[in-house]
């Protein structure tokens, strides 16, 4: 899938419009945050993310050149930024299923800072 379809799609979530994002998905996709065990159906995901209470913004840093996966930084109005990992399957250009890994952005456990451990700069995203 063309990157500009995976960077459409990461601004109507921010945007928490459900007409755009609806368009993204096939009626039948299923939408799995394995962290939080929930699974969803296309309108369980759309009141997930269109109700989720409060604004946030997020950028897309990195998209498989195939368009199978994205990751994606997001930070609310007021709390912890998080990242998002998502792994998209494809049918006739929309998703049919889509998983996404969330996790708190945040410093290294000072157990393993004390390590001294060589961290180098940044993950390349």
């Amino acid at each position: 899938m063309p990157e500009d379809t995976i960077r459409d799609l990461w601004q109507a979530v921010a945007e928490q419009d459900e007409e755009k994002l609806t368009r993204f998905f096939t009626p039948d996709a299923r939408i799995l945050w394995p962290n939080t065990d929930e699974s969803f159906d296309l309108e369980g995901y759309l009141r997930a993310n269109c109700d989720y209470p409060g604004q946030w913004s997020g950028e897309v840093e990195k998209i498989a050149v195939d368009g199978s996966w994205s990751v994606a930084r997001v930070w609310p109005a007021e709390g912890t930024a998080a990242r998002a990992v998502s792994f998209y399957q494809w049918r006739d250009g929309k998703i049919v299923q889509m998983t996404e890994y969330w996790g708190d952005i945040g410093p290294a456990p000072e157990w393993r800072i004390k390590k001294n451990l060589d961290y180098g700069n940044h993950l390349p995203l």
